[in-house]
C-alpha cells in the first residue's frame, strides 16, 4: 500500500551493420522487440520499483509537511521538490531554440542532417542523389539518414506544406529514405546508381518499414504541438537514441530538460488556451473549446489523442479540486490508466512479435503497442502540466482555483468529442499509417498489396 506521506506523483510516474552482402535487416518482430525494451519494458519496470519499493523512496512525514508549507510539490519529472513560477519558467524557456537544436542538433554529429548542403562523398559511390535528397554524407550512418527523413518529410509532408514543389520534394526524400534505409539497396544504389535498382524503386516489404518512423507519422501530429507537445519517443528517434544505438549522445539530465521545457511549454499553452474563461466569458471559451476540439478529432488518431487528453484534465483537476474522497478517487483511476495502458502495450507488442514471426499481419499489434505507449506519455507529461499551470505560485490561490475549474471543464468537452462519419479511428488510423510514416512513392505498392489481399478475401 502506497504512504500516504509519500510525494503524490512518486507513485504514480509511468509505470513509465565490395562484393560482400550486407547483413540482413532485422525483421520486423526484431524491431518491435527492440523497440519494446525503450518503450515497454522502462515503464513497467519503473512501475515496479515505484509500487514495490515505496517505503525505501518514500519521503518522511516531516519533509513532506515542511515542503508543503513552503508551497511546494513534487515534480515527477524533475524527481524534485519544485516551486511552479509559470511566468518566469516561460520567460525562461522562450529563450531557448523553439525546437530545442541546442540538444537535438549536439546529439548528433558534426553536420546537422537536412541543411543540403553536400559533403564530400567517399570513393566506390556512383552517384549521390538520394543522398542530396536527404541533405547527408554518401557515408552517413543509418541513424542520421532516419534523422534526416524524418526532419525533411516533416517539414515538407502534404498536411503541413500543400504546395506542387513540397509534395515532389516529398516524394523524393521518400524514395531516398526508401533505399538508404534498407541495407541491400543501398549496397546495390552505391556501386550502380539507380540504374541497378529495379523498375519499381518502391517496392517494400513490412519489415523494412522503421517502427519508430511509423510511431512518429501516426502519433506526431503537427495539430496537437501545443496540446501534447513532441513525444518523448519522437525525440528519441531525432537523437538516434530510439534503438540504444552507441551513436545517441544524449544524456538522461538532457532528456529530462526537454522534458521540462515541454511541460512549460504546454503549461503556457494551456494557461492562454482558457484565457477567455478566466476573464469571464465562459460560454464563448466553451464554444472555442468545441470547435477546436471537433476539429482535432479528425485528424489521425485525433479522437483517442484529445480523449485521452480530456480525462487527463479532468482527473489532474478533480485531485485539486475535487473532495478528499473525490480527489482519491481520480488519483487511483489515472495510476490504473497508465497500468492498464502498459499491460495492454506488452501485450500488443507479443501479438505483434508472434505474428511477424508466423508470417501474419503484424501491423495491427505494432499499433496497439504505440499507442498504449503514446497514452502513459500523454498521461504522465499533462499531469505535469496542468499541476504547474494550477500550482502556480506567481498568482493568487482564487486565480488558481478557478484556473483548475476551467481546464476541468475543457477537459469534460475534449473526453467526450467523437469523430464523426461513422469510421473507427483505429482503422482509419492504421490505413493511413504508411502514408504517414512513409514517402508518397511508397503508396502504389502498398494500395497494390491492399487489393492483392482483398481480391484473396473474396
Amino acid at each position: 500500500m502506497v504512504s500516504a506521506d509519500a510525494p503524490t506523483q512518486a507513485a504514480e510516474e509511468p509505470l513509465l551493420s565490395e562484393d560482400e552482402s550486407p547483413p540482413r535487416p532485422p525483421t520486423l518482430a526484431e524491431q518491435v522487440c527492440g523497440c519494446l525494451t525503450a518503450l515497454i519494458c522502462c515503464p513497467i519496470l519503473l512501475a515496479s520499483l515505484c509500487c514495490c519499493c515505496v517505503t525505501a523512496t518514500t519521503v518522511s512525514a516531516v519533509d513532506t509537511g515542511v515542503n508543503k508549507a513552503q508551497g511546494k510539490r513534487w515534480d515527477g519529472v524533475q524527481m524534485k521538490w519544485v516551486i511552479d513560477r509559470l511566468d518566469d519558467e516561460e520567460a525562461q524557456v522562450r529563450g531557448l531554440p523553439k525546437d530545442d537544436d541546442d540538444i537535438i542538433k549536439a546529439s548528433g554529429d558534426e553536420k546537422a542532417v537536412g541543411d543540403d548542403t553536400a559533403e564530400s562523398s567517399p570513393e566506390g559511390v556512383k552517384e549521390t542523389e538520394y543522398y542530396d535528397a536527404l541533405g547527408v554524407a554518401a557515408d552517413a550512418t543509418d541513424a542520421k539518414i532516419k534523422r534526416a527523413y524524418y526532419i525533411n518529410a516533416r517539414k515538407f509532408h502534404p498536411d503541413k506544406n500543400p504546395s506542387e514543389e513540397a509534395k515532389l520534394k516529398f516524394q523524393a526524400i521518400g524514395e531516398a529514405y526508401q533505399v538508404l534505409s534498407d541495407p541491400k539497396l543501398r549496397a546495390v544504389y552505391d556501386k550502380q546508381g539507380k540504374d541497378g535498382l529495379s523498375g519499381d524503386k518502391t517496392e517494400i516489404a513490412v519489415d523494412s518499414v522503421d517502427p519508430s518512423l511509423i510511431f512518429t507519422f501516426l502519433f506526431g501530429n503537427d495539430s496537437f504541438d501545443d496540446i501534447v507537445g513532441r513525444l518523448t519517443l519522437v525525440t528519441q528517434t531525432l537523437v538516434g537514441g530510439m534503438d540504444g544505438s552507441s551513436e545517441a549522445k544524449i544524456t538522461p539530465q538532457q532528456m529530462k530538460e526537454l522534458e521540462r521545457r515541454r511541460i512549460v511549454r504546454l503549461a503556457a499553452a494551456l494557461r492562454d488556451r482558457i484565457k477567455s474563461y478566466m476573464d469571464g466569458d465562459e460560454a464563448g471559451a466553451k464554444a472555442a473549446w468545441t470547435a477546436e476540439g471537433e476539429r482535432l478529432v479528425e485528424v489521425r488518431y485525433g479522437e483517442q489523442i484529445l480523449n485521452a487528453v480530456g480525462v487527463t484534465y479532468k482527473l489532474v483537476t478533480t485531485e485539486i479540486i475535487g473532495s478528499w474522497s473525490e480527489g482519491l478517487e481520480a488519483k487511483n483511476e489515472a495510476f490504473n490508466i497508465k497500468i492498464d495502458a502498459a499491460t495492454k502495450a506488452a501485450m500488443a507488442q507479443g501479438e505483434a512479435a508472434a505474428g511477424a514471426e508466423a508470417g501474419e499481419d503484424a501491423l495491427p499489434g505494432m499499433v496497439g503497442m504505440f499507442w498504449n505507449v503514446t497514452v502513459i506519455d500523454i498521461t504522465t507529461t499533462l499531469r505535469e502540466v496542468v499541476l504547474k499551470v494550477c500550482k502556480d505560485a506567481g498568482t493568487t490561490s482564487d486565480i488558481r482555483k478557478r484556473r483548475a475549474a476551467a481546464i476541468q471543464e475543457l477537459g469534460v468537452i475534449w473526453a467526450g468529442l467523437k469523430m464523426k462519419g461513422g469510421v473507427d479511428g483505429t482503422q482509419r488510423s492504421v490505413r493511413n499509417l504508411y502514408a504517414s510514416a512513409t514517402a508518397a512513392a511508397m503508396e502504389a505498392t502498398i494500395d497494390k498489396a491492399r487489393s492483392a489481399e482483398k481480391e484473396t478475401v473474396v
